[in-house]
């Protein structure tokens, strides 16, 4: 809440609070406001019925205003549903009204108490800007705001915290506490930017879509080559089954949406500096506040970084530059834009291939510092614009009309002298050929690779009664388009010596690449509702109807293959709380994926994946409400994926649908603070996930990037008082098993185990410094790999990284 209030003002204020009791307490600052002629802000709010933690939750992130109470005096308590325009204050107390509690103004925000309470114990933050590790809503799953215990589904939120208090580098290294998610391809933290990107992920055992399933405030941004810079997202919610029914086009697996940070009303600036092995340095701003009027926020993130790596060469530099503006139009209408520019200039990291063992695959005994090729002399440059809108229009009290618009240009050149292309370990039998042990191929490659997505939806939700119910409805359109288009040449072979570390520079003769692309383009109709028809049972159902254009070409530009796809998809998830802490669920929900490349054997394309869910869960809370831990037990079944036939040298390739891929698997996730000072997060996760029919040429089959068991666990402890109050250490520890290397390869890598060690100091007024030391034990493992004959990328060695960050906190100045 932004008061212009001065401070000798707002002090008084706070003494006038305490001492006349709870009938100023709530809203102190605006009746000085009143009596000085000083603003107010208010915010246009569309709150549903729900517990009264989230809906707290909720007024923090519409506010900004941080609200403050002890989870056990929230816990089984409900607020009613809040519409309207109202101040901070204003809503604090409808949404306490009835409860027994009230609330008083301290410090930067508010804290809510026991009526006539002079005191509170430790507390819990309520509010994006201090939820910890435990996220107490999502917005992913169901395109409304739901409690996480509401949401009939596996969601995983990973908070703005846990990415800080990790030091995450990459976006595979944010996934690893979320349960079943793990990023097969591409590279870690220390390795600097592997050439092609591929950064490629499983859910569960499926292979999700590069474009499709990763998205961005929920419009599809793809993670195939260029991502995102970190620092500009307030955090990272992971759905687990299918979301075809709100999404469209997407992998039975799951989706990735990645939410921005927006303005917040209060004035703010973090400022960031880190320092790490391997020439990693980093500096970060982000800032934001009122633009002059209450009626205007802003807010800036900005980020450059000079990395280089563990391998000897490559290096690259990020700029970011992220702005954004919210303003209110008028009482009712509210407009949020968002723009990114991001440029690279890299020299690559290409990897290595991989060495055939007994059972699959292992790396060769090179040192990881190799880099086999020459290196590239000149960097190229990668870049991202990007730009969204978000208008918002209030109809009557109960129901809100949402028009969004994306659109995002991707220009991500490829340019390598230089690498080894597979090795042998010895003569080749088959051939008779005399090969040196780690005799290797050397190409160079020259790409350009460019992407044009467009996204738009108009929706409206909102909430009528029926039969003595609250019925919530959202209803919506959405269309995306993405124009893709790759043109590649090869130079010619050169030779090499993988353990002799000797490679030669490829003769500059150009062997010219494909040229392909496609502008597949996506319209979609989708209706949602909830409801309670008895207190505890919640019922949550979707309905979508999709129509997709599938245009493709190869060669020129002419269209060679052309399709359009109809499906409908729907979804029934099922909620009963069993008590005020525990609840359990069940899901049943479709997908389905078109395919746009894959042809068969008369150059048709392919018809579309198709796959389902059955899922049961129970998400519980305890501590009084400070821990959740929820657990899901799944079946997915996916049919029709596009695998490579089997054909005679000579003759045109082709793809065929294949039958049965099956998943069964068990996680389990645990996130919260139960004790003051003391900060977990858990996941863990069984799957079985193989092909199933065995007319398949890839029967039994362990698919690309899917493991039988992965775990992962964060851990720290603040001292919270005495002399080294502040102060705090903890550990990241992360397993994973063998992993297959892509579905059309057999055999996989192995698994490994990695420890970070991490330290923090928090008892500076407005200066944190966090320290982590990572891979303790320096494992040598493989950190991605979607091929057995190139690309595959080391973990870094043990490395530290020191950060500093400085807070100005307009509120306390």
């Amino acid at each position: 809440m932004q008061l212009r209030t001065r401070r000798p003002l707002r002090l008084l204020s706070m003494a006038i609070a305490s001492s006349f009791g709870s009938s100023l307490a709530l809203n102190p600052l605006a009746a000085l406001a009143q009596d000085s002629g000083e603003s107010v802000q208010f915010f246009e709010l569309n709150l549903p019925e729900q517990p009264l933690g989230t809906a707290l939750t909720a007024l923090s992130r519409e506010t900004g205003v941080q609200v403050a109470a002890d989870r056990e005096l929230l816990a089984g308590r409900r607020a009613a549903a809040l519409r309207g325009r109202y101040s901070a204050a204003q809503a604090l107390e409808r949404l306490l009204a009835g409860s027994g509690l009230s609330a008083r103004s301290q410090g930067a925000g508010w804290l809510v108490e026991s009526t006539g309470a002079v005191a509170l114990a430790p507390v819990t933050v309520a509010g994006v800007r201090a939820e910890g590790f435990k996220a107490e809503t999502q917005q992913t799953a169901t395109k409304m705001q739901l409690s996480l215990r509401e949401t009939p589904q596996s969601v995983t939120v990973i908070t703005r915290e846990s990415l800080d208090a990790r030091q995450v580098q990459t976006l595979g290294q944010a996934l690893e506490l979320s349960a079943g998610v793990a990023q097969f391809s591409g590279n870690g933290p220390f390795a600097s930017q592997p050439s092609f990107g591929f950064n490629q992920t499983t859910i569960r055992g499926i292979a999700i879509d590069d474009l499709y399933d990763f998205r961005e405030d929920g419009f599809v941004n793809g993670s195939y080559f260029s991502l995102p810079d970190l620092a500009i997202y307030d955090r990272i919610e992971v759905v687990k089954g299918p979301n075809s029914v709100l999404y469209g086009r997407g992998s039975v697996g799951g989706l990735i949406n990645r939410v921005r940070k927006k303005p917040l009303a209060d004035a703010r600036a973090d400022i960031e500096v880190t320092a790490g092995s391997f020439d990693t340095y980093r500096a970060d701003l982000d800032v934001t506040g009122p633009l002059g009027t209450d009626k205007a926020r802003g807010r800036l993130v900005a980020a450059y970084a000079d990395t280089g790596s563990f391998v000897d060469g490559p290096e690259a530099q990020r700029t970011v530059v992220a702005p954004s503006v919210e303003l209110d139009l008028t009482p009712t209408t509210k407009l949020l834009v968002h723009g990114l520019y991001q440029s690279e200039d890299i020299i690559a990291n290409t990897g290595f291939a991989l060495r055939r063992t007994a059972t699959g695959f292992d790396a060769p005994n090179i040192p990881r510092s190799q880099y086999n090729g020459v290196i590239t002399a000149k960097p190229y440059t990668w870049e991202t614009l990007a730009a969204s809108a978000t208008l918002e229009q209030k109809l009557g009290d109960r129901w809100l009309a949402t028009l969004r618009l994306n659109a995002t240009r991707i220009d991500t050149p490829i340019r390598v002298d230089a690498y080894s292309y597979g090795f042998t370990e010895g003569d080749n039998p088959e051939t008779e050929a005399v090969e040196r042990r780690g005799d290797t191929t050397v190409l160079g490659n020259d790409f350009e690779i460019d992407r044009e997505i467009w996204s738009g939806e108009l929706q409206l939700s909102g909430a009528f009664d029926a039969f003595g119910r609250e019925v919530k409805t959202t209803f919506g359109v959405d269309h995306n388009s993405n124009n893709y288009s790759r043109r590649g040449s090869y130079t010619a072979y050169a030779s090499g010596n993988l353990y002799d570390n000797v490679f030669e520079q490829p003769a500059q003769e150009r062997f010219p690449g494909a040229f392909f692309g496609g502008n597949p383009s996506a319209t979609g109709f989708y209706a949602q509702g909830q409801v309670r028809p008895i207190e505890r049972l919640s019922v949550l159902l979707g309905l979508r109807y999709d129509e997709v254009s599938l245009r493709a070409f190869n060669g020129d530009e002419s269209v060679k293959q052309t399709d359009s796809v109809r499906d409908v998809t729907g979804r029934v998830g099922l909620t009963y709380d069993l008590s005020e802490q525990v609840s359990v669920y069940s899901l049943y929900a479709q997908s389905f994926e078109p395919v746009l490349f894959s042809t068969d054997i008369n150059g048709n394309l392919l018809k579309p994946e198709t796959g389902v869910v059955y899922e049961f869960g129970t998400k519980t809370e305890w501590f009084g409400g400070r821990l959740g831990v929820n657990a899901a037990l799944y079946r997915i079944e996916r049919e029709d994926i596009p695998i490579s036939a089997v054909v005679p040298p000579g003759e045109r390739p082709y793809s065929v649908s294949s039958g049965l891929q099956r998943s069964d698997g068990v996680e389990v996730e645990a996130n919260g603070r139960p004790f003051p000072g003391w900060d977990i997060s858990l996941a863990l996760n069984r799957v079985e996930s193989e092909f199933k029919d065995p007319d398949d040429q890839f029967f039994g089959r362990t698919p690309g990037g899917s493991a039988r068991w992965q775990a992962a666990l964060y851990t720290a402890y603040e001292v919270q008082t005495g002399l080294l109050k502040g102060f705090g250490a903890g550990l990241t520890g992360f397993a994973i098993d063998d992993r297959g290397v892509s579905t059309f390869v057999v055999g996989t890598i192995p698994g490994y185990e990695r420890l970070d060690l991490h330290a923090f100091y928090k008892g500076f007024r407005d200066v944190q410094i966090d320290l982590t030391l990572r891979n303790v034990t320096n494992a040598r493992y493989i950190e991605g790999a979607d091929r057995n004959n190139a690309l595959a990328q080391f973990g870094s060695p043990t490395a530290v990284l020191l950060n500093l960050r400085y807070r100005f906190d307009g509120k306390r100045r």
